[in-house]
């Protein structure tokens, strides 16, 4: 396919400016429209302002401002025609364009996924296919794992003896990026693999390319069980999803995506037929991981281990999501064992069993203050009040909101401040009402709103006015005129994919997002 101007009008006609810009960030419900921390500048009040009928938005801080194709152009740094194909994408129109959408760009960091991914395919040759990896193998296959997971994780065997130093070697790969990749080293005897003598389990990147390695020792000859890849110049641990490229659709299919800590319990889900599962390789989250989680799925459910540190991780990240506006759930994990241990002690039912029981975040976080805070305290009652009504104050929704203030009176019989919450009100109000503009200027938008609105607005402008005093205004009531010759209605924002003058575009913003102009025809307006 082609992307022609028809296809173009198509996509942008069909998309619904809220879903798109609520597939990168979290919005907010806001009279007619949306709001939302603008994601193109340091944003801590909600700036970002989101016209749902005329499917433009505008932040009214840094000045940001357009329709769907510019929203994921800036925010994914990516072309026009890029951007057309991820709305596609979102919207579930897929397109497949028959020419490249731009010059494939030579990667300076290809040869290290070539070598990564060569490393990858030999070590698992080495276990699946070789006498040497028979050990590992069969201690794979008595921990439960069938040939199916290790095939489909590519998990692999370094025997030692610098054997892959060897094999890449022979590949034309330079010991100097082994050494930069962080799969072997130099010592006084020469070369020598890193990881010899483990299972190896590989870490791919979001296209699936290999990128680092944890690697195990499963004989118990070494004091460290894992032993992990260093940074390089592929792989920072705290910007890496494992298993993130598997689970992708899948989590966008079923709305939700499950959070665990390491390698063995995304494959432990696995072994249950459960999917839809990521690990953040540690029970530590970065903003750059937050940001790959949000871009899975608005509904994260956290499922990491059952002890101390595991719950630590649950409130930590849980509350680090509900920031960010995500709907947290958390699987409600009592056992004081991880995923992997689960499966391997109770069987793959106790784990879809346990699966399925997940509790809402605020509802994880009271059970465990109730356990950890003494109620009959008042500085207690007081420090745990204080922390949920933090959180309560993430929340979306007004009724959940009542109802988690009553439980936690409830439980401490103490009251939130109302008048905190008349503060922030008004906080919010003077953000998206303190666009001021003369009467001139508010008459000319008046009537360009009106115009672009109603094909009888702009009938009744060139009959009774025809023209308009300011410039760009008047710029910008010709080319409306001239989108009703085109297409027999207008679209300011199919207007702002046409026009090119920058001046014209922010008018079109301004029009599109200043909340007191009309959004409906009204003929006494322009009389």
């Amino acid at each position: 396919m082609r992307l022609t101007e028809e296809v173009i009008n198509d996509i942008r006609n069909s998309a619904s400016i809220s879903e798109v810009i609520g597939h990168y960030i979290p919005l907010v419900k806001k009279g007619k429209g949306f709001t939302a921390l603008c994601p193109f500048h340091d944003d801590h009040d909600p700036s970002l302002s989101i016209s749902e009928d005329k499917q433009i938005y505008k932040c009214f801080v840094c000045g940001s401002g357009g329709n769907v194709f510019s929203f994921v152009r800036n925010f994914k740094k990516v072309s026009f025609q890029e951007a057309v194909v991820e709305v596609a994408d979102i919207i579930g129109k897929p397109l497949e364009i028959d020419e490249p959408l731009k010059p494939k760009k030579i990667d300076k960091n290809q040869k290290y996924y070539d070598l990564l991914n060569s490393m990858r395919d030999y070590a698992s040759y080495l276990l699946l296919a070789t006498k040497s990896g028979l050990d590992a193998k069969e201690y794979l296959l008595n921990r439960g794992l069938e040939e199916e997971q290790i095939r489909k994780f590519n998990i692999g065997y370094d025997p030692g003896d610098s054997g892959l130093y060897k094999y890449l070697n022979k590949q034309g790969f330079s010991d100097e990026d082994m050494i930069s990749a962080y799969v072997a080293r130099m010592s006084d005897r020469g070369m020598n693999d890193i990881f010899y003598n483990r299972i190896l389990f590989p870490i791919e990147n979001i296209n699936g390319d290999t990128i680092a390695y944890t690697a195990r020792d499963f004989r118990g000859n070494s004091n460290s069980k894992y032993i992990n890849s260093a940074d390089t110049p592929v792989y920072n641990k705290g910007h890496v999803i494992y298993n993130y490229h598997r689970a992708k659709e899948l989590a966008k299919q079923l709305g939700s995506v499950i959070v665990c800590e390491g390698v063995m319990d995304v494959i432990a889900y696995d072994r249950c037929g459960i999917e839809n599962v990521v690990a953040t390789l540690g029970t530590a989250c970065t903003n750059e991981q937050l940001d790959l989680l949000q871009s899975l799925s608005k509904t994260i459910v956290l499922s990491y281990d059952g002890d101390k540190a595991g719950q630590a991780a649950n409130l930590k990240i849980g509350e680090l999501c509900m920031s960010r506006g995500l709907n947290v759930m958390v699987i409600d994990n009592r056992t004081e064992k991880d995923p992997d241990e689960i499966v391997n002690e109770f069987g793959k039912n106790a784990l879809r069993d346990l699966s399925g029981k997940r509790v809402t975040f605020l509802d994880y976080v009271i059970s465990f203050y109730q356990k950890n805070y003494n109620l009959e305290n008042y500085q207690d009652r007081k420090k745990m009040a204080m922390k949920l009504f933090s959180l309560i104050d993430l929340l979306k929704d007004d009724y959940d909101k009542d109802n988690y203030l009553n439980e936690v009176y409830e439980l401490t019989k103490i009251r939130k401040r109302q008048s905190e919450d008349r503060k922030k009100e008004y906080n919010n109000k003077v953000i998206f009402n303190n666009y001021t503009i003369d009467g001139l200027t508010r008459a000319e938008y008046i009537i360009l709103s009106q115009i672009s609105l109603s094909n009888k607005a702009k009938d009744l402008y060139q009959k009774e006015l025809g023209c308009l005093l300011m410039e760009s205004n008047q710029d910008l009531a010709m080319l409306i005129i001239d989108e009703y010759r085109r297409y027999g209605s207008c679209s300011l924002s199919r207007l702002f994919d046409e026009v090119e003058n920058k001046n014209i575009k922010e008018l079109i913003v301004s029009l599109s997002t200043i909340e007191s102009l009309p959004s409906t025809y009204d003929e006494a307006q322009l009389k």
